[in-house]
């Protein structure tokens, strides 16, 4: 190979190693919710995410609560999501009873929860996850504004548990009730390479002064 043309080839390495985004060490998660298959791919300051649903993709401006459908290369789009995906928010005691089965490669602690006297769930929860998790659980409850049917059910006596509920003892690898799943954690990788510009960007702003 001819000394000048590999001098090209390695400056033309080298440019397009510099145009790629940078690398950074996030989270993804690939998981089912009321049996609907949802990825969430979590930048690493926890500002932002992509959620995708059955291909419907959206960025998620964690702190703000705001969510853009993203059209491919046509860009994004705000949406006007409502504040209430209609979950019930009292009444729930979730209570730690023994040492749970590995979930996705992670042990876990079984939960119970209820509201009064009535048993609404089984939760399978990572307790160490707890603090690193927050930004998934406000990624998921932002989805479920826009995702009807991701919206917490209406089980009799339970009322609609809100996602964070079930998060109240660590991330939930496992939900269940009466013995069918209402989330499922598939997969799980924190220091995930995250390289997508818009979780690698400053945070997105379409209003003065922010």
């Amino acid at each position: 190979m001819p000394r000048d043309f590999r001098r090209s080839l390695v400056a033309v390495v080298l440019l397009l190693i510099a145009l790629a985004p940078p690398l950074r060490a996030g989270t993804l998660l690939l998981a089912r919710l009321e049996n609907l298959p949802l990825r969430i791919e979590l930048a690493d300051d926890g500002r932002r995410a992509i959620g995708e649903v059955e291909g419907r993709r959206y960025l998620l401006e964690l702190e703000r609560g705001e969510i853009f459908r993203l059209d491919g290369d046509r860009g994004r789009r705000r949406l006007a999501a409502s504040a209430d995906d209609g979950a019930t928010l009292d009444g729930y005691r979730l209570e730690s009873w023994s040492p749970g089965p590995a979930v996705a490669g992670y042990g876990s602690v079984y939960n119970v929860l209820q509201r009064g006297e009535t048993i609404c769930a089984e939760v399978l929860s990572s307790r160490w996850m707890k603090r690193f998790a927050e930004p998934l659980v406000r990624a998921v409850a932002l989805l479920q504004r826009v995702e009807r049917n991701l919206r917490p059910r209406d089980r009799k006596g339970c009322g609609r548990v809100a996602f964070e509920t079930y998060a109240r003892n660590g991330w939930p690898l496992f939900v269940g009730y009466r013995d069918a799943p209402i989330f499922v954690t598939e997969r799980l990788r924190f220091g995930y390479p995250v390289r997508d510009a818009r979780l690698v960007a400053p945070p997105v702003c379409d209003r003065p002064g922010c």
